[in-house]
């Protein structure tokens, strides 16, 4: 069936093929300034009379919006939706034109140089003089073409410089010297921002999937600095993506992704230490059907995509255990994970003036997850993702005018119920004997001896740790554009109000510890006494908030003369709770922090961390102003000079409130049993309290064992505290570069600069009575303490010594009524990044033999937080800066991407993509000298990178094979496709603080390879018409 564009190509014959491949191709990947997910036209007209109307039409929907040539015959399309067009003046040629998502196409109509007719000379997307935005086009040959292991359609960011996707498990975009929570992606003009937990996007903090399907993303754009005041709480970079739509004619595809075992590489290590290669199997399929309901009047479009995925199972590896647990633990663990993504639209073209979107998304994600290697796979938990989306979107053109409405209603949840009910039951590390132990742990370890340390050999029964959040929202957002001149003007706002919620469960159902009798002894946890326990006293509630957000933008292009181009906008954002602005401080808490003498010998001000439930305010000065300037040097888009600076507000995150009243809510206990004849378990060894309590089975019910614990006067666990004038995160950009054409190759260099403020971590906050964090004792010969000396503020130190010395004026670290971890929130973390972008690039179109990308990136990303990037606690330390300024973690010095499509003669297409990277910074863990009651050094900055010059590198490449079908008059084709990924099994190594950065003398070669990166091979096949 030949569409709508294939009719009106055969009355534009006037243009040759290399024309409109030329075209096509100079239209491609240009930088933008809107973040609405539209895009521009404009033109000069030689030889025809003011007034004189410009009709373009849409080749897919038919949709027609029109202009008027002015007085210097030029004309100006806004608003318009990326696709490609048909222009249509008076009565000359019809010209076709393919605009991408923020860029401004240029199609002039003009004298030929070979005679007196009017026709077209030149058609093409130019340099966007209009703004300094660096920004990326990822556009629909790209995501169709390009080889892709998971039908992430994120994974195409990377290919923008300055924006790294993580090779772990769990996908995170992260961009600058910030974390992923950072970035902000829109699809169809509303976020997917997470507003509880990290991960930039909801769904991406721990989960495996698709944030939504691939199939049904038509293209999108990157921009990783100088965005415009229209985009608001993003500090790093900000995706914007459009969906497709249905059109005057039938379309659609199908398709279906195979990845058995046997396409597996067995990872390196596993290979390697003789370990079974697990049991493995993918299978990812969807489909797409859009068209007409009502033709030139209402057309639909509806999508949905599916993975069935066996993941590697974990092989348990637990010796020394009774044959009764080992049946249950050293078996192969398989970790299934399912997704379903449903996408659906309906377009009304109302008048030739007003389009109206009604779109609906549904995300259905379960992953079987967390069984450890030392588990039985009741232990494990399920991560359940679901997203429900409804949107309204309205357009209105007037002539100069457009106006762009949208409402949204959003309903998300993630959570991680575990697999089984009931408590927790844990064979202990210890033995009872030396005739159970190995001659190695004899050597090494205390096994002979009963040792209460509630540490976890095996773990049985269910999981002991439950955590869900969930959003509501309802935003309202609207968008106006106004051409008035050499102006053109955007204004517009959103509210949102926000239903957030987050739950915890952590022990409430109770953790039982037993001592392992060995190989040869038997164990049921239902008949054999435990040695302790743990429990939470008390439930933690569901912490729920209400919150609201306001944003208002103006800003202003204006165009001089063909040359230069000003960009200034202002930008303001107010969020009324993001932090739960409501909880009050438990009277306890409050009135330990006042009488805690080591903030007041720090001069920490308690009342600063004391909530009453109405002092804490919202952040009011988010006033971001944002200005750019261009300089086209010959006019024509060939050589532009750029430059930017503007300020970004983020957002705080719900969940640095939530760890505040969740914490201090929870009330862990140790509970200790006695032996059978009365006696404390282990008592010889002094580890176990005297007080223990008489065994009883009625204690395996945890609503007994919680009303023991609580007749056993358990002091208070830990405590965070949050500051009540918590300060917003933000970022002030600068940039300036240089783009050039070279013929159909863009070319350009930037350099920019990003400094980042209000870094939020809780910090550790324990001091001893003298101010002290850490304290070194002097002994004699005999361990009298006759002495001490402050330790400094860079350590882990979990437990703070509550014992005080009379020759130590360093005494009493804990909080009064406490016995864990006191932290309070910060905001003095900042970072600087600074890096040279380096890009080249040929598009692919529908009408090229081939296309590259390149993109280089050389970056040196800085912080004084010493911490990884979405860690919620500073744990290794009294202050965010304590370690210096540092490199941060996780970030490359290097980066580059290259790309490569082919359209190869037997209707072959062949595509590669190349990553080489310097690898990822990684910290230093010290181990040995440590002040009393610390653990370690621990700097989780980036100290050390990896040794090679190319740390990771990775080539993947695809083919695929064209059959048109002999039916439906060519619009019906078969493809098939092959990929390999890593095609030549390079080795890329993990490197993490406590691996090689904690090597004696540090870095060491890790033995850990990144997830997922072994050789593989997947086969494909699609139809489409």
């Amino acid at each position: 069936m030949r569409s709508h564009a294939s009719k009106i190509r055969r009355i534009t014959n006037g243009v040759s093929v290399s024309g409109a491949a030329l075209a096509l191709a100079l239209t491609a990947a240009v930088p933008a300034y809107a973040q609405t997910g539209t895009s521009s036209l404009e033109g000069h007209v030689t030889g025809l009379p003011a007034g004189t109307k410009v009709v373009i039409v849409d080749n897919n929907t038919g949709e027609k919006t029109s202009a008027k040539v002015d007085a210097k015959g030029n004309y100006r399309v806004i608003g318009l939706r990326p696709s490609t067009y048909t222009v249509i003046v008076a009565n000359l040629e019809p010209q076709q034109t393919q605009l991408f998502i923020g860029q401004t196409g240029v199609v002039n109509f003009g004298k030929s140089t070979t005679g007196g007719d009017i026709v077209v000379t030149s058609t093409r997307g130019q340099v966007d003089v209009r703004s300094p935005t660096v920004a990326t086009n990822v556009t629909p040959a790209q995501i169709e073409n390009l080889p892709q292991n998971t039908r992430n359609f994120l994974s195409f960011a990377s290919l923008a410089p300055g924006v790294n996707l993580s090779r772990g498990a769990t996908p995170q975009l992260q961009a600058g010297a910030v974390a992923s929570s950072n970035v902000n992606v829109l699809i169809d003009g509303m976020s997917l921002k997470n507003p509880v937990n990290h991960g930039g996007i909801f769904g991406q903090n721990y989960g495996l999937g698709n944030p939504f399907p691939q199939i049904a993303i038509q293209e999108y754009n990157v921009e990783t600095q100088n965005f415009g005041a229209e985009t608001g709480q993003a500090g790093s970079a900000v995706i914007t993506a459009i969906t497709k739509t249905g059109g005057n004619h039938f379309h659609g595809s199908a398709f279906i992704d195979f990845q058995p075992n046997s396409f597996i590489t067995q990872p390196y290590f596993d290979k390697k230490n003789g370990v079974p290669k697990p049991a493995y199997n993918r299978k990812q399929f969807g489909g797409e059907l859009g068209g007409p309901i009502i033709p030139d009047k209402l057309t639909f479009y509806v999508a949905g995509e599916g993975t069935i995925e066996n993941l590697p199972g974990t092989q348990g590896i637990v010796t020394n255990v009774p044959t009764s647990v080992s049946n249950l633990v050293n078996i192969s663990h398989n970790k299934d994970f399912k997704q379903g993504l449903y996408f659906g639209k309906l377009t009304w073209f109302a008048t030739d003036s007003d389009t109206v979107n009604l779109e609906a998304f549904i995300r259905r994600e379960n992953n079987l997850s967390d069984i450890d290697s030392n588990a039985a796979s009741t232990h494990g938990r399920t991560i359940l993702t679901h997203e429900d989306r409804f949107q309204f979107n309205w357009k209105h053109h007037a002539g100069n005018f457009v106006n762009e409405l949208n409402i949204a209603y959003d309903k998300q949840t993630q959570e991680t119920p575990p697999v089984g009910t009931g408590p927790e039951y844990n064979l202990d590390n210890s033995y009872y004997s030396a005739s159970d132990c190995t001659a190695d742990e004899i050597a090494n370890t205390n096994c002979q001896v009963m040792n209460p340390d509630f540490s976890a050999r095996a773990q049985l029964g269910a999981h002991y740790f439950y955590q869900g959040d969930a959003v509501k929202s309802f935003t309202l957002k609207n968008d106006s554009t106004l051409i008035s001149g050499n102006h053109t003007i955007k204004f517009g706002g959103q509210f949102a109000l926000l239903n957030m919620s987050r739950t915890v469960n952590n022990a409430f159902d109770g953790r039982y510890f037993y001592y392992n009798p060995g190989a040869s002894g038997t164990f049921d946890p239902l008949t054999d006494q435990p040695y302790g326990a743990k429990i939470n006293i008390q439930s933690s509630p569901t912490v729920s908030a209400k919150d609201y957000q306001i944003g208002a933008y103006v800003q202003d292009e204006w165009r001089p003369d063909d040359h230069w181009t000003l960009n200034y906008g202002l930008r303001w954002d107010l969020e009324t709770n993001a932090n739960n602005n409501d909880y009050v401080t438990p009277t306890a808490v409050a009135d330990a922090l006042r009488n805690y003498p080591g903030w007041a010998a720090n001069g920490i001000d308690p009342n600063n961390y004391i909530s009453t439930g109405s002092n804490r305010k919202p952040e009011w000065g988010a006033i971001q102003p944002r200005f750019g300037v261009s300089y086209d040097v010959h006019g024509d888009g060939s050589l532009v000079i750029f430059g930017g600076v503007g300020r970004y507000f983020d957002r705080s995150l719900f969940i640095e409130g939530v760890l505040e009243t969740l914490t201090n809510s929870s009330k862990i206990a140790n509970v200790y049993f006695c032996n059978n004849g009365g006696a404390s378990q282990g008592a010889g060894n002094g580890l176990t309290p005297a007080d223990c309590a008489q065994w009883n089975s009625a204690y395996l019910n945890p609503a007994n064992l919680r009303a023991l614990a609580k007749t056993q006067g358990t002091n208070g666990g830990d405590v965070w505290v949050l500051n009540n004038k918590t300060r917003l995160p933000f970022s002030d950009q600068l940039d300036f570069g240089i783009r050039k054409r070279f013929g159909q190759i863009r070319t350009s260099i930037t350099y920019s600069h990003i400094s980042s403020h209000n870094i939020f971590q809780y910090v550790r906050a324990n001091y001893f009575t003298n101010g002290w964090y850490t304290r070194y004792l002097q002994t004699d010969a005999a361990g009298n303490v006759i002495g001490c000396t402050p330790g400094g503020d860079a350590w882990i130190q979990d437990n703070i010594s509550d014992v005080t010395y009379a020759a130590c004026p360093a005494g009493g670290g804990q909080l009064q009524g406490y016995q864990g971890k006191l932290d309070r929130g910060m905001s003095d973390g900042k970072a600087q990044y600074d890096a040279f972008y380096i890009k080249a690039e040929k598009p692919f179109t529908d009408n090229s033999i081939w296309g590259f990308t390149t993109t280089l990136t050389l970056q040196f990303a800085k912080s004084n937080v010493a911490q990884a990037l979405s860690s919620d606690e500073f744990y290794n330390g009294s202050r965010q800066d304590a370690y210096g300024w540092n490199y941060v973690g996780g970030v490359e010095k290097w980066h580059l991407v290259t790309t490569g499509i082919y359209r190869a003669p037997l209707g072959l297409t062949l595509s590669g993509t190349l990553d080489l990277s310097s690898g990822p910074s990684f910290g230093n863990v010290v181990f040995g000298d440590t002040p009393d009651s610390a653990s370690a050094y621990g700097n989780f900055g980036g100290v050390f990178y990896p040794k090679p010059f190319i740390a990771y590198k990775r080539l993947d490449l695809k083919i695929a094979k064209t059959f048109t079908m002999p039916w439906g008059d060519g619009d019906h084709k078969l493809t098939a496709d092959f990929q390999v990924f890593n095609v030549f099994n390079w080795l890329n190594r993990t490197y993490s603080a406590w691996g090689a950065g904690s090597g004696d003398p540090a870095p060491l070669i890790e033995n850990g390879q990144v997830y997922n990166d072994s050789r593989r091979f997947q086969a494909g096949i699609r139809y489409k018409f």
